[in-house]
């Protein structure tokens, strides 16, 4: 009788599996979803990780390196065209142009130079002479008098003059990008025009060297002076 079952006991096997073929189906499906699934989960968190890499390399700061060149002229030791680093400031360009002549008008220009100021590529720094603001060639912003010059009640003030007028004009020679910025229609990519084209001899030569068009400068003529 054992005998008898051992021979259909691979047949009785294969009818145990027809049976629950349905199960054993399912069963596959199941495990190729399961599959799938992890691929696709494996390869979104691939992808969203490369994406978050992007996005902090996009925030972080980039460290720009490399070198810009400013025009140094007027009353400096050595005039001349000389290279900076990007983030430069205003003192570095003097001393590579050796420092003030002795001929410069010291206080002036202790008064309008901000030392600490960070230059921009193809900036024109001039430092006018004792003769040139005596000359009137160069007039003191008055916007750096009223911040350095002392007020206490018991200084009498009087009665405003023309010269006086003109002083509160804002300087095309001297002025510094932020102060040349406040003018109507120009921004602070004209206002370093303005500075790389200086000096001004005339109002007209805004024109002239098309640093700014007609429009601004009917804008900002009765605003400026030299």
């Amino acid at each position: 009788m054992s005998n008898f079952l051992k021979s259909f006991s691979p047949l009785l096997k294969r009818l145990k599996l027809k049976k629950y073929i349905f199960e054993i189906i399912l069963l596959f499906v199941a495990i190729i979803i399961t599959i799938i699934s992890l691929i696709i989960y494996t390869s979104n968190n691939q992808i969203n990780e490369k994406q978050d890499q992007t996005l902090k390399a996009s925030l972080s700061p980039k460290i720009i390196n490399e070198n810009i060149f400013i025009d140094a002229s007027g009353a400096v030791k050595k005039p001349n065209l000389y290279q900076v680093n990007y983030g430069a400031r205003i003192k570095e360009v003097i001393d590579k142009a050796g420092g003030l002549s002795d001929d410069a008008d010291v206080i002036f220009f202790n008064r309008n130079f901000n030392l600490a100021r960070i230059v921009t590529d193809q900036e024109k720094i001039y430092v006018p002479s004792i003769a040139e603001i005596n000359n009137g060639i160069f007039i003191q912003n008055q916007l750096t008098l009223d911040y350095v010059l002392p007020s206490t009640s018991n200084i009498s003030i009087a009665p405003t003059t023309d010269t006086q007028t003109d002083n509160q004009l804002i300087s095309l020679n001297s002025a510094t990008i932020e102060e040349l910025d406040q003018l109507p229609g120009i921004g602070q990519v004209t206002a370093n025009k303005i500075i790389t084209n200086r000096p001004y001899s005339t109002l007209e030569e805004l024109l002239t060297k098309k640093v700014v068009n007609k429009n601004v400068f009917e804008k900002i003529k009765t605003l400026i002076s030299l």
